[in-house]
């Protein structure tokens, strides 16, 4: 009985303490892990759910960082265009890119790859993201589809009302 008073009594439990040494208290860590969490996204949200006190230099960066993606298509196309229209202006530009070093080819490469590998992410996630909400009204979709098929089989249940200009005009035209 003493050693279970030693152990357990007194307002302490040292047995807990004695292992919480050794082992961290799986609750206690939950929880720092939930407020670090719960911290994480409430900067996260501060961030980007601030007020807009916007100035017009901030609307021109947002603009500028818009621009690299449209001015890379509309050079593509552009040069598409520009080959069908003078093509010995472009087999010479072509054989001047053909002294550019593989060196500064991987670099232009990697700032295309980043700006729409970057919008493909995003694209992917938002697809994901309105794929599973289509998935979510799928029920409600199909309630609605049994609740129109109710409807036609109750018209087609009732009695249609005897119209003889109708039956005249059938007759007529069968």
């Amino acid at each position: 009985m003493k050693l279970l008073k030693l152990l357990f009594g007194g307002g302490a439990n040292v047995l807990r303490d004695t292992v919480e040494v050794f082992r961290p208290n799986a609750e206690a860590s939950a929880s720092r892990a939930f407020d670090l969490d719960s911290a994480t996204l409430a900067q996260l949200s501060s961030e980007f759910h601030q007020p807009q006190n916007r100035t017009w230099f901030d609307a021109l960066v947002d603009g500028l960082n818009r621009l690299p993606r449209p001015v890379m298509v509309i050079t593509v196309f552009g040069l598409l265009i520009w080959t069908a229209i003078d093509p010995i202006r472009m087999a010479e530009v072509f054989t001047a890119w053909a002294i550019i070093p593989v060196g500064l080819w991987t670099i232009i490469g990697v700032i295309v790859s980043f700006f729409f590998g970057g919008r493909a992410q995003i694209k992917s996630h938002d697809f994901q993201r309105e794929f599973a909400a289509t998935l979510a009204s799928a029920p409600q979709v199909v309630a609605n589809l049994q609740a129109i098929q109710g409807l036609r089989d109750e018209v087609a249940e009732t009695p249609q009302p005897s119209n003889p200009a109708l039956q005249d005009w059938r007759a007529e035209h069968d």
